[in-house]
């Protein structure tokens, strides 16, 4: 029975890594493709993940998982549209044009985690007490609409690790992507003719 059990381990860890290298494989050919589609459309400037990381970890991203970090918008200013690519493992974009666009919100789900020290009056941290937020989600939403075709919400996720209690350290990155598309779609709705 547990010679059973250790083979059939055995075949779902080769067909989880077979999984991997293929679907790794496509998603590298795809990020060239999906990029030159977007400048043939006319979105000219983006704002993802990637731009934001320091120069040593787009060095050091794997082309297998480099997909994961073009999440975020495309814009495309004459034509006053903006496309969306709103998960790492979605390659269709969503297109919004620029007078839809009702609302922008920044969406954290995260913790606290205290180390060192301890707690004291009022929950102060106290004695050398370093403490540091754990986000486990990182979404952007976009709400669309009008009065005659009621609303739409569009949600992108920048980071989502549900199984990691430790900090990302490219977290400085994810958040000022994060607010750099809440920046750029302030700025739609106040100057949109």
């Amino acid at each position: 029975m547990n010679d059973t059990l250790l083979v059939l381990a055995g075949i779902g860890g080769a067909l989880y890594i077979i999984y991997f290298i293929i679907m790794g494989e496509k998603n590298k050919k795809t990020i060239p493709l999906f990029e030159n589609k977007m400048i043939r459309r006319g979105f000219t400037r983006r704002v993802v993940v990637y731009d934001f990381l320091s120069e040593s970890k787009k060095s050091s991203v794997n082309d297998y998982f480099r997909h994961s970090w073009f999440v975020g918008i495309w814009l495309n200013y004459p034509g006053k549209m903006i496309a969306i690519r709103r998960d790492k493992d979605i390659w269709e974009e969503a297109d919004i044009p620029f007078d839809k666009i009702q609302s922008v919100e920044i969406i954290k789900d995260g913790h606290t985690i205290t180390t060192g020290g301890g707690i004291g009056a009022y929950g102060l941290f106290v004695g050398g007490a370093t403490s540091k937020e754990v986000i486990k989600e990182l979404q952007v939403r976009i709400v669309t609409g009008d009065i005659y075709s009621g609303t739409m919400s569009y949600i992108i996720n920048l980071y989502d690790s549900t199984f990691s209690s430790k900090a990302n350290p490219d977290m400085k990155a994810i958040k000022e992507c994060a607010r750099s598309i809440a920046d750029e779609i302030n700025n739609i709705m106040n100057h949109a003719d």
